[in-house]
């Protein structure tokens, strides 16, 4: 390696001056060769890395990243809309007016897709309007027929209730049928389950059973 070295010098360059010399090594260790025993158990010592800065350092590279992709597609829209001027620009009149009338069909055809859909939409609104205006017919008609069976119901209860109501012309006799018999509706029950009719009723004139008493609770 040293004569090499010396071989690449010019000549006259005094001795002293070659204490500043320094060999470099021109190629790079062979893949098969392998590692120095002095790097075995060496550990390489990480770098410690400052939180606040790596925030940091990510927020301009997505930043950055961002910008560029949005220079990147601005510049590809630019090249496209240049390209569809120009092909645009070169066609003939002929081109052009084909080109319209070939629009005109498919937004006719869109036209015609949008009509049938929008129709389609429609009739199942109306049939479904149709229903529920049937139903809430039916459903009027069932209320209407329960509230009359209900009044017919409560009239002819009233007519019943009518024939025991006291007249005007039968007002005297009633008044001293009342009179006459009088009625008390007060009662009172012993511990042995007696019950006393009356206020002034000294015997009991029933008795009242465990079933009934069970009933009443």
């Amino acid at each position: 390696m040293l004569r090499v070295v010396l071989s690449t010098l010019p000549e006259g360059i005094p001795v002293n001056s070659w204490a500043g010399l320094q060999a470099v090594r021109w190629h790079r260790k062979p893949r098969w060769v392998p590692m120095a025993k002095t790097r075995y158990n060496k550990e390489p010592v990480r770098k410690p890395v400052d939180v606040e800065e790596k925030e940091e350092m990510l927020r301009l590279y997505n930043m950055y990243r961002t910008q560029y992709r949005s220079v990147r597609k601005f510049l590809f829209a630019e090249v496209a809309s240049k390209e569809t001027q120009n092909t645009i620009l070169s066609q003939s009149p002929e081109e052009e007016e084909d080109d319209m009338r070939n629009a005109i069909a498919i937004n006719d055809e869109w036209n015609k897709e949008i009509v049938m859909i929008r129709d389609q939409r429609l009739e199942k609104r109306r049939n479904a309007k149709t229903e529920d205006v049937l139903e809430r017919i039916e459903a009027k008609k069932l209320r209407d027929e329960e509230r009359r069976r209900w009044a017919d119901e409560r009239v002819q209860h009233e007519i019943e209730r009518s024939k025991h109501f006291i007249k005007r012309e039968n007002l005297e006799s009633a008044i001293e049928k009342a009179l006459d018999n009088p009625v008390d509706f007060n009662f009172a029950i012993d511990l042995n389950l007696n019950i006393y009719r009356g206020k002034t009723t000294a015997t009991p004139t029933e008795k009242l059973s465990r079933e009934s008493e069970m009933q009443q609770q």
